[in-house]
């Protein structure tokens, strides 16, 4: 973990009671990152198990990807609202109460012996996800106040979340290889862990913040027309976008969008202020992290080449991840740094640069060439590749956010990346499914879904590098 030196933090401004000190900010960074990746790892490290679980429950193959759409629903529809709690209420408090809450659906999964609890598990899981989150984000950006301080807090911070993404995989099939249902138990001992360590490093009280009303009614459109989002696109990918429920589900996703927007203009104290998306920054680094929803498309579909066609254990076939989540975890802390020195957008660029090079060479090779050579070659531009994107994009849009909107920032940063999740799985999985046939034809349709998408958002990234030139990222207030 980064070392942050005493003159890292001399920022002019207070720092929170109780985390003056390099010591003490160091630890606060190690529960916010542990917080992090025990949110991001949960996402992954279920897919490598879910065979078994199939197996011992006698779950059908439609009800099962609910195991993994159930967190998907709870972490994507909760998060702007976790991330407005944040900016209200004690920050301390919200995430030892809600670890508290992920503890107690991971044990309960854990002991699941039918579909209905484990779902339920899976989505309490996720909700809790959906408030930790933006809160764990929104504590750092309140202690790291001073750039370079705040970049290296952000790259650490980043670079455990990508490791979270990347490695998830590699524990979830180790845990599987004894027990699936160490994949719940583990987490919830983490969690509760996680949470002692927060009521000792994090600061209590609100601080400067004032406490104030939540908007009910933008919470729960906003909500919903997210959760419609992730169940419309979840069933897509099983099936199909002409399905009456699909069909159903993304027009009240529209809908309740469209009453969100109209509450959010007329309400005196906005979930979301409709400013924030003047920021052409923020706007852009949302959208770029469509990047992310394609790097688990690519999961999903290397993770059924991998057993399906070559037929190897879930436990091989999560070590083929591993390459990449250790250069992920061992250089995404260094972007901070090149971010300071050469801005957000070119590292970002860069980043996902190599990471649609690494897809395209599967793309183009899937059974042309020895898939070792070809696993090798990806995994090291991938691996650096997200090392560099995550933390840039993360840097431009919540680095420079003001006090009273750290947690919004963050929340909208963590929703447009569980809603790209969602958005490219489905259309990765229906040109899987199209192209399944074909032989390996399937495989290559996903694998050029997913290059298309992230070859597509770094020439948004590239164009953002040309138009912000400065070296750090621009302050809010410069890119209005």
């Amino acid at each position: 973990m980064t070392e942050l030196s005493p003159s890292d933090t001399q920022t002019g401004v207070p720092a929170p009671a109780g985390a003056r000190s390099p010591r003490n900010l160091t630890l606060l960074l190690g529960v916010a990152c542990a917080v992090q990746f025990l949110d991001s790892m949960d996402i992954a490290s279920v897919g490598p198990a879910l065979p078994l679980i199939q197996d011992e429950l006698g779950i059908s193959a439609a009800a099962l990807q609910w195991v993994v759409s159930a967190y998907a629903l709870g972490f994507g529809g909760l998060l702007l609202l976790g991330g407005r709690l944040a900016d209200l209420y004690d920050r301390r408090k919200l995430l030892i109460i809600w670890l508290g809450v992920f503890a107690l659906a991971s044990c309960a999964g854990g002991l699941a012996d039918d579909e209905l609890v484990l779902t339920l598990a899976r989505l309490c899981k996720g909700i809790s996800a959906g408030i930790t989150a933006p809160v764990a984000m929104a504590v750092l950006l309140d202690a790291f106040r001073e750039e370079s301080a705040r970049n290296k807090a952000l790259g650490t911070f980043m670079a455990v979340a990508a490791t979270g993404y990347s490695l998830g995989l590699v524990f979830g099939g180790a845990l599987a290889n004894v027990s699936w249902r160490l994949i719940f138990f583990l987490p919830g001992a983490f969690g509760l862990a996680v949470a002692v360590l927060a009521a000792f490093a994090i600061p209590g009280g609100r601080g400067d913040r004032k406490g104030g009303r939540i908007d009910i009614l933008g919470a729960l459109t906003v909500t919903g027309s997210a959760i419609c989002l992730v169940y419309g696109c979840s069933r897509a990918a099983t099936d199909g976008w002409s399905d009456i429920w699909t069909v159903t589900t993304l027009i009240a996703a529209v809908v309740l969008l469209g009453l969100f927007l109209l509450v959010e203009r007329r309400h005196p104290d906005p979930l979301v202020p409709l400013s924030i998306f003047r920021r052409p920054q923020l706007a852009r680094a949302n959208v770029c992290l469509l990047f992310v929803g394609a790097y688990v498309a690519f999961q999903f579909v290397l993770m059924l080449y991998y057993q399906s066609e070559l037929h190897w254990s879930p436990l091989e076939a999560g070590l083929a991840f591993l390459l990449g989540g250790v250069l992920t975890g061992g250089t995404a802390r260094y972007a901070a740094t090149l971010v300071t020195r050469y801005g957000a957008w070119p590292v970002a660029s860069a980043g996902l640069v190599m990471l649609a090079a690494g897809y395209l060479v599967w793309a183009l090779l899937v059974g042309h060439a020895p898939t070792l050579l070809i696993m090798f070659v990806q995994q090291v531009l991938g691996g650096l590749g997200f090392a560099a994107a995550f933390p840039a994009l993360n840097i431009a849009a919540v680095g420079q956010a003001r006090e009273d909107e750290q947690g919004l920032a963050s929340g909208l940063f963590s929703t447009s990346q569980q809603i790209g999740n969602g958005i490219v799985v489905a259309f990765t999985a229906t040109a899987l499914t199209l192209g399944a046939d074909g032989g390996l034809n399937g495989y290559r349709a996903g694998l050029w879904t997913v290059t298309g998408v992230t070859g597509a958002v770094a020439v948004l990234a590239v164009a953002g590098s040309v138009r912000y030139r400065r070296a750090p990222a621009a302050t809010a207030a410069d890119s209005r």
